[in-house]
């Protein structure tokens, strides 16, 4: 990800976040009022749908760890590195993958309410969606990523505005 400045990193990786998690919450918010209307529905009972929900979750759950744990190798990896720009840039695409994975597990969630119309999926997207916005890049969170100290986190906590 390419930048003129941390501002404008800051205002990219926003807009990137927004625009990933958009596709989710309006496929969620189309099919959640078109679940009583739509007509395709896997004829599953009860307890399949359940059995259902509880992979989804699971999945949903390794999955997340996973990228958890990824993300925080990749930042001390990248803590090495000399240069605020090149830290921020390489941390710039380790966020973008996160924040497509954290998208895609909604999507999880949107998919299992159509298919098989059972309402767990419906507090599973408000979970994993709420997990995505704890989740988000703040200058904060990107500050102790990185373990910066300094200059170098007092630049990212103002997003450039320090030292004008």
């Amino acid at each position: 990800m390419k930048f003129n400045s941390v501002k404008e990193y800051f205002y990219r990786l926003n807009n990137t976040g927004y625009q990933l998690m958009m596709v989710p919450l309006i496929l969620f918010i189309y099919h959640y009022a078109s679940v009583y209307t739509f007509t395709f529905r896997l004829e599953l009972t009860e307890t399949e749908a359940y059995y259902v929900l509880i992979a989804a979750g699971a999945l949903a759950l390794i999955v997340l760890t996973a990228v958890h744990f990824y993300v925080r190798s990749a930042a001390r990896k990248i803590a090495r590195l000399t240069g605020l720009g090149l830290k921020l840039e390489r941390l710039g695409s380790v966020l973008m993958k996160r924040l497509i994975v954290l998208a895609l597990i909604p999507l999880l969630m949107t998919v299992g309410l159509v298919l098989t119309h059972h309402n767990g999926f419906a507090f599973g997207f408000l979970v994993t969606l709420l997990w995505y916005f704890v989740n988000w890049p703040t200058p904060f969170k990107i500050s102790s990523l990185l373990h910066l100290k300094g200059d170098e986190k007092e630049m990212v906590l103002s997003k450039g505005e320090a030292f004008k």
